[in-house]
């Protein structure tokens, strides 16, 4: 699926990736979790992964979710932990890359960074990386097919409870 179909890489469509990831940040960022799988389709994947876990292979995933309802109940089993301490976080999406289009589905490459705060203490670095996204065309409506967070730290996070 190389990125040689110029009738279906239009710079509308990229428009439109950048607002799908602005809208999906927006999102997490004012903890709308309900919302968060109403942005993959029934079937998908949802994986958060090291660099190293990576080229390990796929069943080194940190976190590894297929299909809606699966997302759906991490957002349960969020609203049910004991370990939940407010804050507010800060998606920040850049350097997004068409790497492939076909009339049904991109795969898009964006790096990330997500910042937290906690009240009364300063604003800290929480995660980076890079996202490997499978994004379906439907109509004029986007939704990820398969989410690959790939962290930049073979370390990850002490939690990997949030969506990413």
């Amino acid at each position: 699926m190389p990125v040689t179909e110029k009738a279906v890489l239009t710079a509308a469509l990229r428009l439109d990736v950048q607002e799908f990831y602005s809208r999906y940040a927006e999102c997490l960022d004012n903890g709308r979790l309900q919302q968060w799988p109403e942005f993959f389709l029934d079937s998908c994947t949802y994986c958060i992964t090291t660099r190293h876990n990576l080229r390990l292979g796929p069943e080194e995933h940190l976190v590894s979710l297929s299909t809606r309802t699966t997302l759906r109940d991490r957002i349960v089993a969020i609203g049910q932990s004991e370990d939940y301490e407010p804050h507010a976080q800060r998606h920040l999406i850049t350097n997004f890359r068409v790497q492939a289009a076909s009339g049904e589905e991109l795969r898009v490459l964006a790096n990330f960074q997500i910042l937290r705060t906690f009240p009364e203490k300063r604003t800290e670095h929480f995660v980076s990386g890079l996202y490997d996204d499978r994004v379906a065309i439907a109509g004029s409506r986007l939704n990820f097919r398969e989410k690959l967070c790939v962290l930049d730290s073979d370390v990850p996070p002490e939690s990997l409870l949030y969506p990413i």
